[in-house]
C-alpha cells in the first residue's frame, strides 16, 4: 500500500510554481489496532503473549530513559533530554524551571522502510473534521467502549463546529443499521477536543462516531469519522 500525498503551493522558493508535498495520513492506528494486525499475521502467538510483551516492552524503554539510559531499537531511538536555562554553574535543579524530556529519532528498520515506501499522488483534500482517538472516562479506555452517561473525549483537528446548528454535532451510527443519535450536552468543544456525556439510553451494540462540521458559505456538511468501532456492552 503506497502513502497518499498531495501538492501545495511553496509560499517562498526561487520559482513560483515550486509546489510542496504533505502527507494525507489515511488514519490513526491505537495498541489495539497494532494487536489486530499482528494477529492477523498467523504468528501462532497468542494475542494476550502479545499484549503483555508490548507493555513490557514500552514500560522498560520509559524506566531506561527515565535513568538516563539511550535506547536504541529497530523502530526508534530514544535518548533523554534536559529543557530549562540554568541561571549560574551553582544553580541547582528546580522542577519548576526544568524539565526532562525524550526525543526520538528512525530506527534503523523504520529508514530503510520508509526510504523504500512509494507514494500515491491524489487530489487536494477538501477541509474535514478528522477526530484521531476516543476516550471512555467511564471505563478508562480508548477507541473501544461507549459508557453510557458517562464522560467521553475525542482529540484530532478540526473538530470544533458550530453548536447552535442542528446538522453539526457529534452523532453515533450504529453498525447494524439505524438512525444517528447525535451527542446533546457538549462541554469542550475546540479544533483539537470535544467533551461530552455519552446518551444515557445508548442502546448495547456497535457503533461509529462521526464528527460533523459545515463548511463553504453554503454551509455544507461533511464528517469525519473515527477509525475505530466503539461497542457498549450488553
Amino acid at each position: 500500500m503506497n502513502i497518499p500525498y498531495y501538492l501545495q503551493d511553496l509560499s517562498i522558493g526561487p520559482e513560483g510554481d515550486h509546489k510542496i508535498g504533505r502527507i494525507q495520513a489515511r488514519g490513526a492506528l491505537s495498541e489495539r489496532n497494532l494487536l489486530d494486525r499482528m494477529a492477523n499475521r498467523g504468528s501462532g502467538i497468542g494475542r494476550e503473549d502479545m499484549r503483555a510483551t508490548m507493555d513490557l516492552l514500552a514500560r522498560e524503554i520509559a524506566n531506561a530513559l527515565a535513568e538516563g539510559y539511550t535506547v536504541n531499537t529497530r523502530i526508534a531511538n530514544y535518548r533523554p533530554s534536559l529543557r530549562g536555562v540554568f541561571n549560574s554553574a551553582t544553580d541547582p535543579f528546580d522542577h519548576a524551571r526544568h524539565h526532562f524530556r525524550a526525543t526520538l529519532s528512525e530506527g534503523t528498520e523504520l529508514k530503510k522502510k520508509m526510504r523504500a515506501a512509494s507514494g500515491e499522488r491524489i487530489t487536494v483534500p477538501l477541509p474535514a473534521p478528522f477526530p484521531v482517538q476516543y476516550t471512555d472516562h467511564g471505563s478508562h479506555t480508548v477507541d473501544n467502549l461507549l459508557t453510557p452517561d458517562n464522560i467521553g473525549e475525542i482529540s484530532g483537528r478540526g473538530l470544533k463546529f458550530d453548536i447552535a446548528n442542528g446538522d453539526e454535532g457529534i452523532f453515533l451510527v450504529p453498525e447494524d443499521g439505524g438512525g444517528a443519535t447525535k451527542i446533546g450536552s457538549v462541554s469542550i468543544f475546540t479544533e483539537g477536543r470535544l467533551m461530552f456525556m455519552v446518551p444515557a439510553g445508548l442502546a448495547a451494540g456497535e457503533y461509529r462516531m462521526e464528527v460533523r462540521r459545515a463548511y463553504t458559505r453554503e454551509g455544507s456538511i461533511r464528517a469525519g469519522r473515527l477509525h475505530h468501532i466503539l461497542t457498549v456492552p450488553q
